[in-house]
């Protein structure tokens, strides 16, 4: 058996120290997507005020809410997917991969700031507006 210089022992828990801490990053924004983000404590400056305000028409230049908003409007009440399944026939060029990543957090960001509505159905929520 090879025995390990002191070094190498530092250089590998220095290594394993640096990635244990990026996998805690991974669960910290994990944690904040489903718990969603306390905007209640936010400079009201930064919470713009015509967020609320839905797009008469759709644009693949809108910002994802705007999306959401457009779509909920279309749909009148809906889940996750089926927000999605909207937005992607809305727009068929865009990455679902994308917009799944990325929408929980903006629903939950909506609902939190009571720009949408969601009641509980089973284990998911339905969105409306």
């Amino acid at each position: 058996m090879t025995e390990l210089s002191e070094q190498e022992i530092i250089k590998f828990l220095k290594e394993k120290r640096n990635s244990l801490i990026n996998e805690i990053e991974k669960i910290d924004t994990a944690l904040k997507a489903l718990e969603g983000v306390d905007f209640v404590n936010f400079p009201s400056n930064i919470i713009k005020s015509d967020e609320s305000f839905i797009p008469e028409q759709y644009s693949d230049k809108l910002k994802l809410d705007k999306k959401i908003l457009f779509a909920l409007k279309e749909i009148e009440k809906g889940d996750k997917s089926e927000i999605i399944q909207k937005i992607q026939q809305l727009e068929p060029k865009s990455e679902i991969s994308k917009l799944e990543n990325s929408i929980s957090v903006r629903l939950s960001y909506l609902k939190n700031n009571n720009i949408i509505k969601a009641d509980k159905n089973g284990r998911s929520l339905s969105y409306f507006l």
